[in-house]
């Protein structure tokens, strides 16, 4: 049951207590404050209408066009139902078009207090990523080309130094 046809039955079953009370504060004006008087006249009521019905039904002449006057009636009915529910909105669009309204006014300032990242942050967080992974790589290899040449020059001094110290040896001698 959808909230709209809650409120409907409430309001209709208020309404009802609201009739009975000023029904029997009535009747306590007038003297009657039995309850058996107010079933008798809710009775009665009932019998008027339904005596009502028969009436008009059985002025017409016959079960076949009594049948065919229900039948116009109920898709009479049915049309103009139908045309109203169409145009009745469901409340949960209402709802959500609100939301995402606010939403769409408020983003900016969630974004900020929440600090959530958004689509762009995280396209260029993913470009900076991309761009230092080349750069570490990049820094890799130069690295190991500096670590060869660097050990090449180092053997270079070590080899120039080993001669040097061979070659003073025999002059101390």
């Amino acid at each position: 049951m959808e909230p709209l046809e809650l409120f409907a039955i409430l309001v209709l079953a208020g309404a009802i207590v609201v009739l009975l009370y000023y029904y029997i504060q009535e009747m306590n004006k007038t003297g009657n404050t039995s309850f058996d008087t107010v079933k008798s006249s809710i009775s009665n009521a009932g019998t008027r209408v339904s005596e009502g019905i028969s009436q008009q039904y059985s002025s017409q002449s016959s079960r076949g066009e009594r049948m065919a006057g229900v039948s116009e009636r109920v898709s009479e009915m049915s049309e103009k139902l139908k045309g109203k529910v169409k145009d009745v909105p469901i409340s949960t669009d209402v709802l959500s078009g609100r939301i995402d309204e606010f939403l769409n006014d408020q983003s900016d300032q969630l974004i900020k207090d929440w600090e959530l990242a958004t689509k762009t942050d995280i396209n260029e967080l993913e470009k900076r990523y991309s761009k230092v992974s080349r750069d570490v790589d990049d820094l890799s290899k130069r690295f190991d080309e500096f670590r060869n040449h660097a050990n090449k020059k180092f053997e270079y001094i070590e080899e120039r130094l080993e001669k040097l110290e061979h070659e003073e040896e025999p002059k101390n001698e």
